[in-house]
């Protein structure tokens, strides 16, 4: 199973939500400036880390980031063994996956308030949670494990019945619209769609072997889904579930295959993350033109990419290896310096300012964007392991 941020959501939130603190926009609006300005509220940056040595029984904690001062706050339990996050909408609940270690089956998601810090009731769900997807209305969080995808309340935080999802459940995306959730079956080289009004699944999608990322564009129209075992990206007509002709990114199994997948806002390209296997290097991000589908040329970004994040205005490209955060310019595709120091997992704030990447074994580091100039290192757990940012 793999281990990343919840995609697609965060930046449309936030152009929702940051007027104010669950309050109608034009109740801000009416208040005047002075009083919208103490209404609004600050993003904060939340990373989750193993908080011990990996294998050890060591509980996982979430430190809270100011995005305004840059320092951490309390550490927050979120239970054993850590796997995704992610966060509602709103930004006032922060949901943690605990995975397991070994061959020790985790089988619950932690829910985190945001207003208190402080972890809410473990939920039950099925064995070796990992991927959360939340829907847009923030109503129900839709949680990937062994046995198929659990529903779970986010008023409640009650778990629903768990949803069939094929062989071995990898990653889910939820369309803007809220109406269907598509999950990757890895070992079943398909793609199943489930009704989000129905928690119901629907026919499985053929697609390549061994399909991982799932990214769905902005518009909603296509789901695109990297299938590492064969190096190619499928897209899907989520209109009528019937899969395109697969686009060839990658050299799997002779050096690379794809990974997450991103979209620029206005939805015109796709950049596919092409991670290198052990022993070899990598092609780094290939872009695809979603009107045609066709790749371009590969942008080499150093050794073994790891995590990819686009600016909200859509100029930038940010890739990370093991060379640092490489910036692409979506005009040009050519890459820029790269950034030393920082690495993945990594988020970018809403405004587009900062990105927030891991440093070391257990610190993150704002960078800018403007300057590419790193700031100083902020202290989390042990082994940071993924972050997302409130709207």
């Amino acid at each position: 199973m793999n281990v990343h941020i919840t995609r697609g959501l965060g930046v449309a939130a936030a152009a929702v939500t940051a007027a104010g603190l669950a309050i109608p926009v034009t109740a801000a609006a009416a208040a005047g400036p002075a009083s919208a300005g103490r209404l609004a509220r600050a993003p904060t940056a939340y990373v989750l880390s193993e908080g011990g040595p990996s294998g050890s029984n060591s509980p996982g904690i979430v430190t809270p980031i100011s995005t305004v001062t840059n320092k951490p706050g309390k550490a927050i339990p979120a239970g054993k063994w850590p796997g995704g996050i992610a966060v509602t909408p709103d930004g006032k609940t922060i949901y943690v996956s605990n995975s397991g270690q070994g061959s020790v089956a985790g089988d619950t998601v932690t829910p985190i308030s945001t207003a208190t810090s402080k972890p809410g009731k473990p939920i039950t769900v099925g064995k070796w949670p990992s991927e959360i997807a939340i829907t847009p209305n923030g109503r129900t969080a839709y949680v990937v494990t062994a046995s198929g995808v659990t529903p779970i309340s986010t008023i409640t935080n009650k778990p629903g019945k768990t949803i069939p999802a094929g062989k071995a459940p990898s990653d889910i995306a939820i369309t803007p619209n809220g109406r269907t959730a598509y999950v990757s079956d890895f070992r079943s080289a398909t793609v199943i769609p489930i009704s989000t009004a129905t928690s119901k699944p629907g026919k499985a999608i053929k697609v390549g072997a061994d399909p991982e990322y799932i990214g769905i564009t902005p518009n909603g129209r296509t789901a695109y889904v990297s299938n590492e075992g064969s190096g190619t990206v499928t897209p899907i007509n989520t209109a009528t579930n019937k899969p395109g002709k697969a686009i060839k990114v990658a050299d799997y199994p002779n050096s690379s295959m794809p990974a997450e997948i991103a979209f620029t806002p206005n939805g015109k390209t796709a950049y596919v993350l092409v991670q290198g296997i052990v022993g070899a290097g990598s092609l780094g991000v290939v872009p695809i033109q979603t009107a045609t589908n066709k790749p371009g040329k590969a942008i080499y970004v150093g050794l073994f990419p790891s995590s990819i994040v686009i600016t909200p205005n859509g100029n930038m490209v940010y890739a990370s290896s093991q060379a640092g955060l490489t910036p692409i310019s979506t005009a040009t595709n050519k890459p820029g310096k790269a950034i030393k120091g920082v690495t993945g997992p990594m988020a970018i704030t809403p405004d587009g300012r900062t990105i927030y990447a891991r440093s070391g074994t257990s610190t993150m580091t704002p960078v800018s964007t403007a300057t590419s100039k790193l700031g100083k290192a902020i202290k989390v757990g042990l082994n940071p392991l993924s972050i997302v940012i409130t709207p």
